[in-house]
């Protein structure tokens, strides 16, 4: 399950904007760090510990022209990556068919090209109401009480709690102000509540119809079975958000946190994304809440994560638990989708690598609703999926690379800072904050 605007950083200290999220521009360091260039499943150096008062290092580029990967690994961005095969072709999947493999072309428009460019090719309106419903990987209670928060990625500064020591400490500084002051904030509502308030869509369903698809529930329910291989039913399953004025075509951090302790959510961040102006919802009562029927807006579905998600990943792929301190980067490998048309889809069959090294990297299977990773997969599946755990705080990249066409194809790299204990959720290439599900 993007981006414009943005100031992250790339260096630690840095307030100077950095200019390549899709291909970064970062200059290669004249040393790079051994750990971030070692190949292998490592954890690099990116902070002495999870929750330690150390200065956190700047990502730097492992790789260019000039400096090739080890292992036969291919460059893509400044991070080395697996190099995919030519019996690993990859295919873009259509989410509203069941994520079936098609026979369209990857559209790969957007990689190595600014998301300063692409924001100013998108013609539109200069704000937008962003809604839908918070998401959640894995299982975890209904998803209302939840925050979802919108910075600007020029004001956010995740680096000024990162080196809190003390963990209780260091998860408020990052409720405060101290790393940026939100555009606007909403909470999430039980999705029972979603005429009342005007955030229902046009639905033949009801609650507790029968059904054969998520799609055709109400907001808020997802078409499951009540006990094992019994009939499927519109299940109550996630609370409902909307938030007036999101500025398009600027780059973005959207927050999701937990208000209730108990419900043990991790909070999440949708990264460096983009709200481009011409992928606005179609307008007209099939497609918007009624609230908002024939006004600018853009179906966005956050996502959480509860604990037991947090600790299953790592588990059954064979590591322990994720330290307090160390973050999870997740997200979907997606193609650029086409303007005016569809969104970016996701990319079948594509190998991921980042510049500071997680302990290990998860793939899952083709089934929306099933999260436990499978050890064999070493590539994204139908949904392009990864996730990427246990990784130190601080700066770091993200890039992908896929078999397209008869030649192994870089598909880009993103800047992210990793938030300590946090899930960061990035798409790339196509970087269009849109799920159907």
């Amino acid at each position: 399950m993007f981006p414009a605007g943005f100031r992250l950083v790339c260096a630690f200290a840095f307030a100077a904007a950095c200019l390549g999220a899709c291909g970064s521009t970062a200059k290669p360091a004249s040393a790079v760090d051994a750990a971030n260039a070692a190949d292998g499943a490592t954890a690099a150096d990116g902070a002495d510990s999870g929750s330690g008062g150390v200065a956190i290092k700047p990502f730097v580029p492992v790789c260019d022209a000039a400096k090739a990967c080890p292992g036969g690994k291919l460059c893509s961005a400044g991070v080395c990556v697996v190099a995919p095969t030519a019996g690993e072709k990859a295919v873009v999947t259509d989410p509203l068919k069941d994520y079936l493999p098609t026979e369209e072309p990857l559209e790969l428009g957007c990689v190595d090209k600014s998301l300063e460019v692409l924001a100013n090719s998108a013609t539109g309106p200069a704000a937008a109401t962003i809604w839908g419903r918070v998401d959640r990987f894995g299982g975890g209670p209904l998803t209302q009480n939840v925050e979802v928060a919108v910075f600007k990625l020029a004001d956010f500064k995740p680096e000024a709690c990162a080196s809190v020591q003390d963990d209780d400490e260091r998860a408020a500084c990052y409720q405060t102000d101290k790393v940026g002051k939100p555009v606007a904030t909403s909470v999430s509502v039980d999705p029972d509540k979603a005429k009342e308030l005007g955030l229902d869509l046009a639905q033949s369903k009801k609650p507790d119809d029968g059904c054969e698809a998520h799609l055709e529930c109400p907001s808020g329910y997802e078409c499951r079975s009540k006990q094992s291989n019994g009939p499927r039913y519109c299940v109550k399953t996630h609370g409902l958000y909307a938030i007036e004025g999101v500025p398009t075509n600027t780059r973005l951090v959207i927050r999701v946190h937990g208000k209730d302790p108990k419900d043990k959510w991790h909070d999440s961040y949708y990264w460096d994304v983009v709200l481009f102006a011409d992928h606005l919802d179609k307008k007209g009562a099939a497609t918007q809440p009624t609230k908002y029927v024939d006004k600018d807006t853009y179906r966005t579905n956050p996502t959480i994560v509860g604990e037991g998600q947090w600790t299953l990943v790592p588990n059954t792929i064979g590591i322990q638990d994720i330290p307090l301190g160390n973050g999870v980067i997740g997200g979907r490998i997606r193609d650029c989708g086409k303007a005016g048309g569809r969104g970016g889809w996701a990319i079948h069959n594509a190998k991921v690598g980042l510049g500071v090294l997680p302990k290990g990297l998860a793939f899952f299977n083709n089934n929306e609703d099933n999260t436990v990773p499978v050890k064999t997969n070493t590539a994204t599946d139908t949904l392009g999926r990864f996730a990427a755990v246990d990784i130190k705080p601080g700066p770091n990249r993200i890039s992908a690379a896929a078999w397209v066409g008869d030649k192994a194809v870089p598909l880009g790299g993103v800047d992210v800072f990793v938030v300590p204990d946090a899930l960061m959720i990035v798409s790339l290439p196509g970087r269009i904050p849109v799920l159907s599900k």
